[in-house]
């Protein structure tokens, strides 16, 4: 019978591994970077601080000529404490909250908590030394999410207010605020007597975003759009003529940059096209003007954020332009067998300045954004059509566009 023998082998002898090289955020001369995605703002190194007496709250890495410290998506909240008169201090809490207030005349008003986290930063009886150091340092996370009041996680929204004059029967206000208590005893004997200071900091909560490519601006449409499809979405609407009428319907072409992402302060490219009989886009050209015939342009574009609200069982639905379009119409197509014939428009639309913030879901209120297309005969009384709007959906986020690999060009 053949006997088993474990037998064990020797390990090697343990040498420590070498020392990580020194960080650098920046390639050396013999280095390059294998994926980089940039900032698209330099990063500050200022300190914003906010001092009640001889105490104050050093919040790092700010803007120090900032209004209002700011703070991104999973950001740290670094900074310190200063104080005067340390010998009496017996604890310092630190408190970071958020809230969401929204108020509409459909159905009242509501405030969502969505920060509410506490720290102690200092506690002399937790503390090894009975003497408050001078400067007590602090590093929070942000959460990214906050909890509904059916327990559902949505993302936490950006800092936003919308008052009661920029849109009638809706207000809504998300905002931050960072604090920090002193607690100092009165009499050592008699730890009870105690005081509080407040130092309280509001800061801008400011999650940024930007589009996955770039935007195709044409140098000529037609051309463009032919050597270059797969830049572009086409979205097409039919508009049909009053009951009744002999004439056929028309199509309303639509086309935009494919991304349908855009910065708040890029400029958006599209064309706009109808198409069809002959006789029916004779509807849509311009007439003689006549005062006793009211006419319009016949194709209105503009960009426009919807506001919705789901509060106590109602939901109330508030629209605001926040762009207008310029346009720049085509000489008529040329008619296809003397039946089918085309009407093109080129346009561009922005953002109005002060747009602050892109599109957002935060549960019961959220933003979203439509480049919105009116097309009207000019004479509206006449017309065999009736005017139509017809809205697309697009995303607006905080930045643009940023060419990583021209970006990374210019840091070696």
């Amino acid at each position: 019978m053949a006997t088993l023998i474990a037998s064990t082998s020797v390990l090697p002898p343990y040498s420590p591994s070498p020392a990580v090289p020194p960080y650098s955020p920046e390639p050396a001369q013999d280095e390059q970077r294998v994926e980089h995605t940039p900032r698209t703002r330099s990063h500050p190194t200022g300190n914003f601080i906010t001092k009640s007496g001889r105490d104050a709250v050093v919040l790092t890495e700010q803007n120090s000529t900032a209004e209002f410290p700011t703070y991104g998506r999973h950001a740290s909240i670094n900074g310190f404490v200063t104080l005067d008169d340390r010998e009496t201090v017996s604890e310092i809490v630190l408190k970071v909250k958020g809230k969401m207030d929204v108020m509409i005349a459909e159905g009242g008003s509501v405030t969502t908590r969505l920060v509410n986290d506490s720290y102690t930063l200092w506690s002399s009886q937790k503390s090894h030394t009975s003497v408050c150091p001078s400067a007590v340092p602090f590093s929070v996370v942000l959460p990214s999410t906050f909890q509904d009041e059916n327990r559902v996680s949505h993302k936490l929204p950006p800092s936003y207010e919308i008052p009661f004059t920029t849109v009638p029967g809706l207000f809504f206000k998300s905002s931050y605020t960072l604090s920090v208590t002193i607690t100092r005893i009165r009499n050592r004997k008699f730890h009870f007597l105690s005081k509080n200071k407040t130092i309280t900091v509001r800061f801008i909560y400011s999650p940024r975003m930007r589009p996955w490519r770039p935007i195709q601006h044409p140098s000529d449409f037609f051309s463009d759009v032919k050597t270059m499809p797969e830049e572009w979405k086409q979205v097409i609407t039919e508009m049909k003529p009053r009951s009744g009428s002999p004439v056929q319907p028309v199509d309303i072409h639509l086309f935009l940059p494919m991304v349908e992402i855009f910065g708040l302060e890029d400029t958006i490219p599209f064309h706009v096209q109808l198409s069809g009989p002959v006789a029916s886009l004779r509807e849509f050209l311009p007439e003689p003007r006549d005062a006793a015939s009211p006419q319009n342009s016949t194709i209105v574009v503009s960009l426009v954020r919807q506001i919705v609200v789901d509060l106590n069982g109602r939901c109330a639905v508030r629209n605001t332009v926040i762009g207008h379009a310029k346009l720049a119409s085509r000489p008529p197509g040329a008619a296809v067998g003397a039946h089918e014939a085309t009407l093109d428009w080129d346009g561009e639309v922005r953002c109005k300045a002060g747009t602050a913030v892109g599109m957002f879901d935060a549960g019961g209120f959220r933003l979203q954004d439509f480049l919105l297309i009116e097309v009207r005969p000019p004479n509206t009384r006449t017309s065999q059509f009736p005017a139509l709007r017809h809205s697309h959906p697009i995303k607006l986020v905080t930045d643009s566009w940023l060419d990583s690999s021209a970006s990374r060009e210019g840091s070696w």
